[in-house]
């Protein structure tokens, strides 16, 4: 398994939409002030996230066809 692959399962894991309000809350706490983006937004921000995780998980390794020649 690639790091890439592992990457992407920590964050299809952390940015599971599910996840959201308590990822929010913890961010809050961390920087004790709200967050200055709204509910909708950070949803489609975890969302986002979670399909960049499933892109890192199962694009293939890619191969260059080509090579340099000298």
């Amino acid at each position: 398994m690639l790091v890439r692959q592992r990457i992407g399962i920590l964050f299809m894991i952390l940015f599971l939409p599910i996840n959201g309000p308590i990822l929010r809350l913890v961010i809050q706490e961390v920087i004790n002030r709200p967050l200055p983006i709204g509910e909708f937004d950070f949803f489609a921000i975890c969302v986002l996230m979670f399909l960049g995780g499933g892109v890192m998980t199962f694009t293939p390794k890619l191969k260059f066809a080509f090579h340099i020649i000298e």
